[in-house]
């Protein structure tokens, strides 16, 4: 059996729609960790990986909200690069940013780190590498995506038939010949990636960072996110993003523009600062 992602179970409920009042009232009352994922979160898919930019509006109150540290810390949690996020999103300072499911981190004081037992994966990782550029076809669709600690096989644009083909052998490869990898699904994606790596793993750490009087609040749209849904738990606010289905989320919103709506109302209701 292929090893993937935690997957919302069939039982689970799906999420009910976020009250429009709720975050807003939320940063009134307490201090808040705001963890964003990326792609299909605050920014919309795109058929270019490499062309998804934020939603209208939301670079503008990112960077608002950087800015009161005392209310709100603020980080991207994405299955990206770091180093791709800052380009994409030009990142304020003081903005915790996660990349490639929890491997790299920079926190809200702009220290840098990859996470013990990364770089032990290079040589699995180099076997991957090789096998995909030996069975991917070229210019069928496929996308490769190399970002040093993880690989992802991005197949929307191929003929439906062929990427099932593609995404199960290359799923079967990783289970049988990588024993330090896993493969986990995505939306219209595979990535293999160092066992351990997941976006629990990134929330953990970075709400470790921002301290425990920090209330927690996730928003998602990818079956990766259930893995940090899973993590809070009861904890906080999770909002996924999309279409409703069953999900570990509490909430959820339609699409990336509510998204930055509501980042916009949580801006707008964090109390003024004190004067000193």
């Amino acid at each position: 059996m292929l090893i993937g992602p935690t997957k919302p179970f069939k039982s689970e409920p799906a999420p009910t729609r976020l009250p429009a009042e709720l975050l807003p009232e939320l940063v009134r009352r307490k201090r808040v960790l705001l963890c964003l994922d990326y792609d299909g979160t605050i920014s919309e898919i795109v058929r270019d990986p490499a062309a998804a930019r934020p939603v209208a509006g939301v670079p503008e109150t990112l960077a608002e909200l950087a800015l009161r540290r005392d209310r709100i810390a603020l980080a991207i949690v994405s299955g990206r690069e770091v180093a791709k996020l800052r380009e994409m999103l030009s990142v304020p300072s003081g903005i915790a940013l996660s990349g490639l499911h929890g491997l790299e981190l920079v926190d809200f004081d702009g220290r840098e780190e990859i996470v013990c037992g990364a770089r032990e994966c290079a040589d699995d990782l180099e076997k991957v590498r090789k096998w995909l550029g030996e069975n991917v076809p070229v210019g069928k669709g496929f996308v490769i995506e190399d970002k040093r600690f993880t690989l992802t096989l991005h197949y929307r644009n191929a003929p439906a038939t062929k990427a099932r083909h593609v995404r199960d052998a290359f799923g079967q490869y990783i289970h049988d010949h990588t024993p330090k990898l896993v493969l986990r699904d995505g939306k219209m994606a595979a990535e293999a990636l160092p066992k351990g790596a997941s976006k629990a793993l990134a929330v953990r750490t970075i709400w470790q960072r921002a301290g425990k009087d920090f209330e927690p609040v996730y928003f998602g749209d990818d079956l990766t996110d259930e893995d940090a849904f899973g993590e809070l738990g009861d904890c906080g606010v999770t909002v996924r993003v999309g279409m409703q289905r069953p999900s570990a989320a509490r909430y959820c919103v339609e699409n990336p523009r509510e998204v930055a709506r509501v980042l916009r109302a949580m801006a707008s209701a964090l109390p003024v600062p004190s004067t000193p």
